[in-house]
């Protein structure tokens, strides 16, 4: 069972780096045509909100790979110091908090994202089309919940470390 969470985290992990790289890419592109575009004393009105958008998006996959690896905020100093028998249940206390706090923190973003969605505000206009504000704010509660998987992969992992013999493949 391990195994196949592991498989499944890999899976997640893999596409979460796949689009964390093409999103910098864009992030790149659009922020040089900016400056080539100001150069010539035009630029793209939707630009700057975009990269604004996209920082914080990227942020969010950032913490997921982060927690995908255990190097996010984590109670490494009681982990450390600890002796080896207390550490699978550290790291288990560790997890499970962290997921406790993400779930509420994906809760609220929620609601703040289907208020955002009421509003009907507009994000910016690109030509004819409109981009409504609640689609940047999904990256939000979507940022969350892919924090919030890793971290219940791991607490899973944990658990059955804890309940094992304690070693950790």
């Amino acid at each position: 069972m391990r195994e196949r969470l592991r498989k499944a985290e890999d899976l997640l992990a893999a596409a979460e780096g796949a689009l964390l790289a093409a999103l910098l890419g864009a992030m790149i592109l659009l922020a040089f045509a900016q400056v080539v575009l100001r150069r010539f004393g035009v630029g793209l009105l939707w630009g700057e909100t975009l990269l604004k958008h996209a920082v914080l998006w990227t942020g969010f996959l950032g913490a997921a790979l982060a927690a995908r690896s255990e190097k996010h905020f984590a109670w490494e100093a009681a982990r450390l110091g600890a002796p080896p028998r207390h550490k699978p249940w550290l790291r288990l206390a560790a997890s499970a908090s962290g997921a406790g706090v993400c779930a509420l923190l994906l809760k609220a973003s929620w609601t703040y994202l289907l208020a955002e969605r009421a509003t009907s505000s507009t994000l910016v206009t690109v030509g004819s089309v409109i981009v409504p504000a609640w689609v940047a704010a999904a990256g939000i509660p979507g940022g969350f919940a892919l924090v919030l998987a890793h971290l219940l992969f791991k607490t899973a992992d944990a658990a059955a470390e804890a309940a094992g013999n304690g070693k950790r493949p």
